[in-house]
C-alpha cells in the first residue's frame, strides 16, 4: 500500500465525518427534547389539573415522535459511519464500490430526512400542549 493511498482515503472520509458531527448535534437536541417531555409528563402526574389527561396524551405522542426521530438519526449516523468505512476501504483495497457508496449516502440522507420529519411533528405537538395550557387558564 502506497502512503498516498492512505492520504487519499483519509481525504475522502473527511466529508462524511463532518456529517456525523452535524448529525450528532441534532441528536443531542432531540435527546434533550425527549428528556424535557418525559420530565413534563412526570410533573403532570404529580400535579393534577383539569387538562391532565389531554396533556399526558399530547406528551406521550410527542415522546413517541421524538423517539422515532432519534431512531432515524441514529440510523443516519450508522449509515454515514459505514460510508466512511467503505470509502476508506475502497481506496486502500483499490475496489470500485460506487454503488455501495451511493446507497449508503442515500440511506444516510433518508434517515436524516425522516428524523427531521418526526422532529418537526414534535415541534407542532408542543404547540398543542401549550394551547391546552392556555385553554385551562381561560
Amino acid at each position: 500500500m502506497q502512503p498516498h493511498s492512505v492520504y487519499d482515503a483519509l481525504q475522502l472520509a473527511v466529508s462524511p465525518v463532518i456529517l456525523i458531527s452535524a448529525y450528532g448535534l441534532l441528536l443531542l437536541s432531540m435527546t434533550n427534547r425527549l428528556g424535557r417531555a418525559i420530565d413534563r409528563g412526570r410533573l403532570l402526574r404529580r400535579e393534577p389539573s383539569p387538562t391532565q389527561a389531554l396533556q399526558l396524551q399530547i406528551i406521550t405522542k410527542r415522546a413517541k415522535w421524538i423517539r422515532s426521530a432519534i431512531l432515524f438519526m441514529g440510523l443516519a449516523i450508522l449509515f454515514t459511519a459505514l460510508l466512511v468505512l467503505a470509502l476508506f476501504l475502497s481506496v486502500v483495497l483499490d475496489f470500485d464500490i460506487r454503488l455501495l457508496v451511493t446507497a449508503l449516502f442515500l440511506l444516510s440522507i433518508s434517515g436524516l430526512t425522516i428524523s427531521l420529519w418526526f422532529f418537526i411533528a414534535d415541534i407542532f405537538g408542543s404547540l398543542k400542549a401549550l394551547e391546552a395550557d392556555l385553554d385551562q387558564l381561560r
